[in-house]
Order: C-alpha cells, then structure tokens, then sequence
C-alpha cells in the first residue's frame, strides 16, 4: 500500500496521514517497504523540506511577508508562494501560523 501512495502526487497531507496509519506495519513488512516510503518517528513528514523549504519555513516563522521573503532569498513572490504551499502539504498544515507552530513543535526553527 504504501508504495502505492507514494506515487500519489496530490493531497500530500492526506496521504501523510493514511502512511502514518501503515506505519504500526509488522517489522518484517518494515523490511519489504522502501524507506523513502516509512515516516521518521522524530518528524512525521511523509517528504522531508528541502533546504531551500527550512530557509523559507524559517522566514515564514519570523513573521516575514512574502514580498520581504522574495526580496530576502531574491526570487518572485509567486515563486515564495509555491514553495509555501508545498511547505504546508509537507507539513500537513493550511497556513503559515500552522506552519510556523508544526516547524516548532517539530524542532524545524
């Protein structure tokens, strides 16, 4: 099942949750599933975030606006919003606040 969904692009969030549920999966079914498909007990994160993602992440959790992000890392403000959204499916959230509390909680800033 997991490999499956791991070829599932959309609803990041929603497939993080159904791979949490498979994670409670008998050692030797462990063994069979690649590890890129198991989540890591410390994060949870069904993809771990780029660096690029944690630069950004760390940002949005000082408080930044996209227009101040774009002009800090020197790129558009659509392309700060792409990559805040894929922040947030990663980190199974919808906002920035939610992320900035789930990166906290996850040690991630």
């Amino acid at each position: 099942m997991a490999a499956l969904l791991s070829q599932v692009d959309i609803l990041p969030a929603y497939v993080g949750r159904l791979l949490a549920a498979l994670k409670g999966e008998t050692k030797a079914d462990a063994r069979t599933t690649s590890s890129s498909f198991v989540l890591s007990p410390s994060s949870s994160l069904v993809e771990p975030l780029s660096e690029r993602e944690l630069e950004l992440l760390r940002l949005l959790a000082a408080g930044m606006t996209n227009r101040a992000i774009a002009e800090s890392l020197m790129v558009s403000v659509n392309t700060v919003k792409t990559h805040a959204r894929s922040i947030y499916g990663k980190l199974g959230v919808r906002n920035r606040t939610q992320a900035a509390a789930r990166a906290r909680e996850l040690g991630l800033v």
